[in-house]
């Protein structure tokens, strides 16, 4: 890897060639329109950079193609750049570093980043210190290759979050399109959810097989207990209503008055804000573990068969982002 101190010059932007093997790929009209017109306005702020090429008179960009781009939209002849001596090693790096740290980049161009210099015999550690990232982000990025084409599209697009992205590149490609398919049709009421069906999948993946929920398959005792079971559980959960209730009287109760009303309770205001933070955080252990009885259920009705591709319908690709649910 070689830099040796650049060379500030101006250069013709006809004469500057673009970086086939940028890693920054997606560039927006918009913002070349509007960077384009604030060159012609007040000029250009910060130089390009570039290294010369083995034509004569020839320079390739190392960082700085949006602007080059923006030159080009608006008319502009010419371009200060800095002219640096390097390999290809070097340019590459420096212009992932540019990009990474002005958050230019997509999820999906990162990835192809770092797993370029990791072919190239770069440890992850020192991908992960060479950008100012931590070890796991790396890996998390460079993972997000496993996803099926349509789902790093997504990812790209911002129509597909990266943590969700993440659990779902666990998958074989086939339940990997069976879940776009129920993402972009919005089945899902949240990430979190989005998340635990994927990891339900990944589950049943390893075991070799989705198990089957409906107890018909059971002998008859079998299926008494499981009838009897579920009654019980069944009934516990209807008797919330009760406690729901109770909590929405509460609810409406101004602070003044509880202050007044518990003061002079066996421990006071305290004591009864205990109880009910106690039932908040059961409630929520509560509802993970339906969460992920949730997606259990729902994955325990998709068959993994290799033979069956589940196409992602064209017309699913451009829906907006479903937006992750406060939790």
């Amino acid at each position: 890897m070689v830099a040796k101190k650049p060379a500030l010059r101006n250069i013709p932007v006809s004469k500057i060639e673009p970086d086939p093997d940028q890693p920054r790929k997606q560039f927006t009209e918009e913002e070349l329109a509007e960077l384009a017109q604030s060159m012609q306005k007040i000029g250009q702020l910060q130089p390009v950079a570039v290294r010369k090429t083995k034509t004569p008179g020839r320079y390739r960009l190392v960082v700085g193609e949006r602007r080059w781009r923006a030159a080009q939209q608006g008319g502009i002849d010419e371009l200060a750049a800095m002219v640096w001596e390097m390999d290809d090693e070097a340019a590459f790096i420096a212009q992932v570093a540019e990009n990474v740290n002005r958050q230019d980049m997509t999820p999906m161009e990162e990835a192809n980043a770092y797993q370029r210099l990791a072919a190239a015999g770069w440890e992850v550690e020192a991908i992960a210190e060479l950008f100012g990232k931590s070890q796991p982000y790396i890996g998390w990025r460079i993972d997000l290759l496993g996803l099926v084409d349509e789902a790093q599209e997504l990812v790209a697009k911002s129509q597909l979050q990266v943590g969700v992205a993440w659990y779902v590149c666990k998958l074989s490609p086939d339940q990997q399109r069976r879940f776009l398919v129920k993402w972009a049709r919005a089945e899902f009421s949240s990430a979190r959810d989005a998340e635990a069906f994927a990891k339900a999948c990944k589950a049943a993946e390893e075991q070799g097989g989705f198990f089957r929920l409906d107890e018909s398959e059971h002998d008859e005792e079998a299926q008494e207990k499981v009838v009897a079971e579920r009654k019980k559980v069944v009934s516990k959960i209807d008797r919330l209503a009760t406690a729901g209730e109770i909590l929405q009287e509460l609810s409406q109760l101004n602070p003044v008055d509880l202050a007044r009303l518990l003061a002079g309770a066996d421990g006071g205001v305290g004591a009864y804000r205990q109880r009910v933070d106690h039932l908040k955080t059961l409630a929520g252990k509560v509802s993970a573990k339906l969460r992920k009885a949730q997606a259990i259920a729902a994955s325990a009705t998709v068959e993994i068969d290799p033979a069956v591709v589940v196409e992602m319908p064209a017309e699913l690709i451009d829906l907006t982002p479903m937006p992750a649910a406060a939790e």
